[in-house]
């Protein structure tokens, strides 16, 4: 029988950038108003016997080199049991304005990301779960043009690599695409979820944490 993954006692640190973000710095303190707060409040619905604290340190915009930079503060100074990583889209999109060849664009990416997983687990215990990057327009030019499945490939190998949780979000929002077609999922740009968007994040999310 499978059973939540998260204890009593435990913290959970969740970091990333506008989808993770969504307000916490604002007006919609501690945990914003997108998916963390969602699965936030799922789990204490559902465990309340558990007693764990949770941490939203996403930053709107950030890229993994912008994790690199804040890793200390935001991520090892919390002493986490948990971290969480929702990071890629703004590497995805600057990358390909960027000039720089697509290779050098890709291996930049990896090697920013081993840097932060590679400290986390050289300085805690924590264990990590890791998100896909997602687009939702698949048909779209700019899905295509962009190589997000060239970056979730990474994310997937270091997945592997560092036997972290990978939560599937490409793949649960192509599924709901298909079977929903003439749904808004994102606000228009294909990245930025709707409460329906963000509750498929949360609960992709909480199925990968067996609740």
């Amino acid at each position: 029988m499978m059973d939540f993954k998260i204890e009593t006692g435990e913290k959970f640190v969740f970091i990333g950038d506008s989808i993770t973000d969504c307000g916490r710095r604002a007006e919609f303190a501690p945990f914003g108003n997108g998916y963390v707060f969602m699965a936030v409040n799922l789990a204490t619905a559902k465990y309340p016997e558990r007693r764990i604290c949770w941490v939203n340190r996403g930053i709107g915009g950030d890229t993994v080199q912008g994790l690199v930079k804040r890793w200390t503060e935001d991520v090892l100074n919390e002493k986490p049991d948990w971290v969480s990583i929702a990071i890629g889209i703004n590497n995805v999109a600057r990358d390909k304005q960027s000039g720089r060849s697509l290779d050098e664009c890709v291996k930049d990416f990896e090697d920013s990301y081993r840097t932060i997983l590679e400290r986390t687990r050289r300085e805690t215990d924590a264990k990590i779960v890791m998100f896909e990057i997602f687009y939702i327009k698949e048909e779209d030019k700019w899905a295509r043009n962009f190589n997000i499945d060239i970056y979730n490939n990474v994310i997937h190998q270091l997945a592997k690599e560092y036997q972290a949780i990978l939560v599937s979000i490409q793949e649960a929002f192509r599924k709901a695409k298909i079977k929903r077609q003439d749904y808004s999922w994102t606000n228009g740009d294909g990245v930025h979820p709707l409460p329906a968007g963000h509750a498929l994040i949360a609960l992709e999310f909480l199925k990968a944490m067996e609740w």
